[in-house]
């Protein structure tokens, strides 16, 4: 039902966020991500640190884009499967009803792993000191 294409997008959303949690650590897109306030992406920092170097106006364009993308092609699920939007699974459509469940079914475990990994990730930040929670305080 709803809890589970809920549970479902939460696991995607922290599989993409855990690969973007570790990606930057080895690899920075080339060029601006704001010409106008001269901020390079590699001058973003790694992990919860980044979140206040990104500007207003990217900030905005991320929420209007989740906002998009619930609204339009994640508005509804397109079949009896939770989840399932119609997309093909890498380029081929899972024909196989028992197949198809089984993947749907691997990606809610993913996702549930995903969203401890990332969880644990942002806490190794904080825990350890690397990013500030509370500015102005000696709290880490």
């Amino acid at each position: 039902g709803g809890r589970r294409i809920t549970e479902l997008k939460h696991g995607r959303v922290a599989m993409a966020g855990f690969l973007g949690y570790l990606v930057p650590e080895v690899y920075k897109w080339p060029g601006y991500l704001s010409k106008e306030m001269d901020i390079k992406f590699e001058d973003v920092p790694n992990g919860l640190n980044a979140l206040p170097v990104v500007p207003g106006l990217g900030w905005f364009q991320m929420i209007m884009t989740v906002g998009w993308l619930e609204a339009g092609p994640f508005a509804a699920t397109r079949s009896e499967y939770a989840g399932d939007f119609g997309w093909p699974y890498f380029g081929k459509q899972l024909a196989d009803p028992a197949e198809k469940a089984r993947k749907l079914n691997m990606e809610l475990q993913n996702g549930r792993a995903a969203m401890f990994g990332v969880l644990g990730l942002m806490m190794q930040d904080a825990v350890n000191g690397e990013v500030t929670i509370f500015p102005g305080t000696d709290i880490a």
